[in-house]
Protein backbone atom coordinates (compact mmCIF):
# COMPACT_ATOMS: atom_id res chain seq x y z
CA UNK A 1 0.00 0.00 0.00
CA UNK A 2 2.91 2.30 1.17
CA UNK A 3 4.80 1.42 -2.31
CA UNK A 4 1.26 2.52 -4.27
CA UNK A 5 1.29 5.96 -2.43
CA UNK A 6 4.64 6.03 -3.25
CA UNK A 7 4.66 5.06 -6.71
CA UNK A 8 1.44 8.09 -7.18
CA UNK A 9 3.38 10.66 -5.59
CA UNK A 10 6.38 9.85 -7.68
CA UNK A 11 3.92 10.36 -10.85
CA UNK A 12 2.05 13.73 -9.80
CA UNK A 13 5.44 15.04 -8.90
CA UNK A 14 6.89 14.13 -12.40
CA UNK A 15 3.83 15.51 -14.26
CA UNK A 16 4.04 18.73 -12.06
CA UNK A 17 7.89 19.13 -13.09
CA UNK A 18 6.92 18.12 -16.50
CA UNK A 19 4.59 21.12 -17.01
CA UNK A 20 6.71 23.59 -15.19
CA UNK A 21 9.74 22.74 -17.65
CA UNK A 22 7.32 22.81 -20.87
CA UNK A 23 6.07 26.47 -19.10
CA UNK A 24 9.77 27.42 -18.80
CA UNK A 25 10.72 26.11 -22.50
CA UNK A 26 6.85 28.30 -24.00
CA UNK A 27 8.14 31.26 -21.79
CA UNK A 28 12.17 30.96 -23.15
CA UNK A 29 10.91 30.48 -26.89
CA UNK A 30 8.58 33.23 -26.63
CA UNK A 31 11.44 35.51 -25.46
CA UNK A 32 13.95 34.37 -28.13
CA UNK A 33 11.30 33.99 -31.18
CA UNK A 34 8.59 36.50 -30.27
CA UNK A 35 5.26 36.78 -31.92
CA UNK A 36 5.05 34.19 -35.07
CA UNK A 37 1.73 35.67 -37.17
CA UNK A 38 1.89 39.38 -36.66
CA UNK A 39 -1.30 40.98 -38.50
CA UNK A 40 1.23 43.61 -39.39
CA UNK A 41 4.44 43.59 -40.19
CA UNK A 42 7.72 45.41 -41.80
CA UNK A 43 8.42 44.17 -44.96
CA UNK A 44 11.19 46.73 -46.05
CA UNK A 45 13.14 49.69 -44.89
CA UNK A 46 14.62 51.87 -47.74
CA UNK A 47 17.82 53.90 -46.12
CA UNK A 48 18.90 57.21 -47.84
CA UNK A 49 22.43 59.00 -46.71
CA UNK A 50 23.90 62.23 -48.12
CA UNK A 51 25.07 65.51 -46.96
CA UNK A 52 22.76 68.72 -46.64
CA UNK A 53 23.67 72.51 -45.14
CA UNK A 54 22.48 75.63 -44.41
CA UNK A 55 24.15 78.54 -45.45
CA UNK A 56 25.56 81.04 -43.58
CA UNK A 57 25.42 84.63 -44.19
CA UNK A 58 29.06 85.99 -44.81
CA UNK A 59 30.03 89.41 -46.32
CA UNK A 60 33.74 88.10 -46.79
CA UNK A 61 33.11 84.16 -48.78
CA UNK A 62 30.69 83.39 -51.19
CA UNK A 63 29.95 80.14 -50.01
CA UNK A 64 30.06 79.68 -45.64
CA UNK A 65 27.83 76.34 -45.40
CA UNK A 66 27.03 74.72 -42.06
CA UNK A 67 27.25 71.13 -42.76
CA UNK A 68 25.60 68.06 -41.58
CA UNK A 69 25.32 64.37 -42.75
CA UNK A 70 21.61 63.32 -42.65
CA UNK A 71 19.89 59.72 -42.66
CA UNK A 72 16.40 59.50 -44.02
CA UNK A 73 14.81 55.93 -43.23
CA UNK A 74 11.26 54.76 -44.18
CA UNK A 75 9.91 51.61 -42.86
CA UNK A 76 7.18 49.68 -44.99
CA UNK A 77 4.54 48.30 -43.36
CA UNK A 78 2.51 45.23 -44.54
CA UNK A 79 -0.68 43.10 -44.11
CA UNK A 80 -0.80 39.91 -43.08
CA UNK A 81 -3.53 38.57 -45.43
CA UNK A 82 -5.18 37.00 -43.04
CA UNK A 83 -5.74 39.79 -40.69
CA UNK A 84 -8.92 41.79 -40.24
CA UNK A 85 -7.54 44.39 -37.67
CA UNK A 86 -6.76 47.59 -39.02
CA UNK A 87 -3.47 50.09 -38.33
CA UNK A 88 -4.75 52.00 -34.88
CA UNK A 89 -1.07 53.78 -34.47
CA UNK A 90 2.56 52.91 -34.86
CA UNK A 91 4.87 54.35 -32.31
CA UNK A 92 8.49 54.75 -32.68
CA UNK A 93 10.27 55.70 -29.17
CA UNK A 94 13.16 54.92 -26.83
CA UNK A 95 15.81 56.07 -29.55
CA UNK A 96 18.82 54.67 -27.72
CA UNK A 97 22.61 56.13 -29.06
CA UNK A 98 24.68 52.95 -28.73
CA UNK A 99 27.75 53.99 -30.49
CA UNK A 100 28.28 57.95 -30.95
CA UNK A 101 30.04 59.67 -33.67
CA UNK A 102 33.19 61.37 -33.05
CA UNK A 103 31.78 64.27 -34.89
CA UNK A 104 28.77 66.10 -35.16
CA UNK A 105 25.30 66.40 -33.03
CA UNK A 106 23.03 63.65 -33.26
CA UNK A 107 19.30 65.00 -33.60
CA UNK A 108 16.07 62.85 -34.94
CA UNK A 109 13.56 64.67 -37.14
CA UNK A 110 10.16 63.96 -38.44
CA UNK A 111 8.59 64.87 -41.24
CA UNK A 112 6.73 68.25 -42.18
CA UNK A 113 7.11 69.26 -45.16
CA UNK A 114 5.57 68.19 -49.01
CA UNK A 115 7.19 65.24 -50.62
CA UNK A 116 9.86 67.40 -52.59
CA UNK A 117 11.55 68.65 -49.03
CA UNK A 118 10.10 66.50 -46.65
CA UNK A 119 12.35 68.22 -43.74
CA UNK A 120 12.25 71.56 -44.75
CA UNK A 121 10.59 72.82 -41.75
CA UNK A 122 11.72 70.04 -38.84
CA UNK A 123 12.79 71.71 -36.08
CA UNK A 124 11.92 69.57 -32.91
CA UNK A 125 14.25 66.94 -31.89
CA UNK A 126 12.57 63.69 -31.21
CA UNK A 127 15.77 62.15 -29.48
CA UNK A 128 14.48 61.75 -26.15
CA UNK A 129 10.49 61.42 -27.52
CA UNK A 130 8.11 59.71 -29.14
CA UNK A 131 6.91 59.83 -33.24
CA UNK A 132 3.29 58.66 -33.30
CA UNK A 133 1.94 57.90 -36.84
CA UNK A 134 -1.76 57.28 -36.78
CA UNK A 135 -4.07 55.00 -38.71
CA UNK A 136 -5.63 56.63 -41.78
CA UNK A 137 -7.12 56.17 -45.50
CA UNK A 138 -3.76 56.78 -46.93
CA UNK A 139 -0.13 57.92 -46.06
CA UNK A 140 0.56 61.27 -45.13
CA UNK A 141 4.17 61.84 -44.29
CA UNK A 142 3.51 65.34 -43.09
CA UNK A 143 0.58 64.76 -40.71
CA UNK A 144 2.22 61.89 -39.41
CA UNK A 145 -0.56 59.24 -40.84
CA UNK A 146 -0.38 56.01 -42.11
CA UNK A 147 -2.89 53.80 -44.22
CA UNK A 148 -4.37 51.62 -41.88
CA UNK A 149 -4.38 48.49 -44.03
CA UNK A 150 -0.64 49.60 -44.48
CA UNK A 151 1.82 51.99 -45.54
CA UNK A 152 5.21 54.05 -45.13
CA UNK A 153 6.78 55.85 -42.09
CA UNK A 154 9.90 57.71 -41.74
CA UNK A 155 11.82 60.18 -39.43
CA UNK A 156 15.15 61.55 -39.96
CA UNK A 157 18.92 61.40 -37.95
CA UNK A 158 21.06 64.09 -38.59
CA UNK A 159 24.33 64.61 -37.58
CA UNK A 160 24.52 68.50 -37.58
CA UNK A 161 27.57 71.03 -37.20
CA UNK A 162 30.01 68.95 -38.41
CA UNK A 163 32.17 71.85 -39.66
CA UNK A 164 31.56 75.39 -42.05
CA UNK A 165 32.35 74.61 -45.71
CA UNK A 166 33.83 77.86 -46.62
CA UNK A 167 34.55 78.50 -50.43
CA UNK A 168 35.10 81.53 -52.65
CA UNK A 169 34.47 79.61 -55.79
CA UNK A 170 31.74 81.14 -58.07
CA UNK A 171 30.74 77.55 -59.21
CA UNK A 172 27.52 76.36 -57.35
CA UNK A 173 28.09 74.09 -54.43
CA UNK A 174 26.88 70.48 -54.83
CA UNK A 175 25.19 68.75 -51.25
CA UNK A 176 26.91 65.55 -51.19
CA UNK A 177 28.98 63.02 -49.42
CA UNK A 178 32.17 64.91 -51.21
CA UNK A 179 31.20 67.90 -48.88
CA UNK A 180 32.91 65.69 -46.20
CA UNK A 181 36.17 65.40 -47.99
CA UNK A 182 36.67 68.97 -48.48
CA UNK A 183 35.96 69.00 -44.22
CA UNK A 184 38.57 66.23 -44.28
CA UNK A 185 35.78 64.34 -42.23
CA UNK A 186 36.44 60.38 -42.38
CA UNK A 187 33.15 57.84 -42.57
CA UNK A 188 34.68 56.46 -39.77
CA UNK A 189 34.40 59.85 -37.69
CA UNK A 190 30.59 60.10 -38.53
CA UNK A 191 29.86 56.38 -37.90
CA UNK A 192 26.60 55.88 -35.76
CA UNK A 193 25.07 52.84 -34.07
CA UNK A 194 21.56 53.55 -32.89
CA UNK A 195 18.40 51.60 -32.16
CA UNK A 196 14.77 52.26 -31.26
CA UNK A 197 11.42 50.66 -30.23
CA UNK A 198 8.57 50.23 -32.97
CA UNK A 199 5.38 49.48 -31.80
CA UNK A 200 1.91 48.86 -33.73
CA UNK A 201 -1.17 48.85 -32.59
CA UNK A 202 -4.32 47.27 -34.37
CA UNK A 203 -7.69 48.44 -33.84
CA UNK A 204 -8.30 45.14 -31.52
CA UNK A 205 -6.16 47.54 -28.62
CA UNK A 206 -3.47 45.13 -29.06
CA UNK A 207 0.21 46.12 -29.50
CA UNK A 208 3.21 44.45 -30.88
CA UNK A 209 6.51 46.13 -30.12
CA UNK A 210 9.95 45.34 -31.89
CA UNK A 211 13.61 47.13 -31.20
CA UNK A 212 15.26 48.09 -34.69
CA UNK A 213 19.32 48.60 -34.69
CA UNK A 214 21.06 50.75 -37.46
CA UNK A 215 24.02 51.60 -38.50
CA UNK A 216 24.96 55.14 -40.21
CA UNK A 217 25.38 56.43 -42.70
CA UNK A 218 25.62 54.02 -45.81
CA UNK A 219 29.58 53.71 -45.95
CA UNK A 220 30.00 54.74 -50.04
CA UNK A 221 28.42 58.19 -49.41
CA UNK A 222 31.65 59.75 -50.12
CA UNK A 223 32.08 57.90 -53.31
CA UNK A 224 28.52 58.16 -54.77
CA UNK A 225 27.54 61.52 -52.77
CA UNK A 226 24.82 59.91 -51.87
CA UNK A 227 23.44 56.43 -51.46
CA UNK A 228 20.30 54.32 -50.98
CA UNK A 229 20.43 50.96 -49.18
CA UNK A 230 17.40 48.86 -48.77
CA UNK A 231 17.25 46.30 -45.37
CA UNK A 232 15.01 43.44 -45.85
CA UNK A 233 16.55 40.92 -43.43
CA UNK A 234 14.92 41.00 -39.97
CA UNK A 235 15.33 37.99 -38.37
CA UNK A 236 17.14 39.90 -35.68
CA UNK A 237 13.82 41.75 -34.48
CA UNK A 238 11.70 40.46 -32.14
CA UNK A 239 8.12 41.38 -31.71
CA UNK A 240 6.47 40.65 -28.86
CA UNK A 241 2.99 41.41 -27.20
CA UNK A 242 2.88 44.34 -24.85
Amino acid sequence: METSKLLKKSIFLSIIVILVMAVIFIIVKYEVEGEKQLPYYISKMLLISTVDGEKIEDEENIWNINISQINDLYIYIDSANTTKETIDQITIENFTINKNPEKGDIKIYRPTGDLNNLYTYSEQNYLNEQIIYTGSVIDDLKSLEIANTGGVIGFRIALQNLGSYISNDETEVIYDGNLLSNLDITIEEVKLDISFDIIIKTSDNVSFKGTINLNTPISTIIDQGSSNMEITDFENIVFKRI
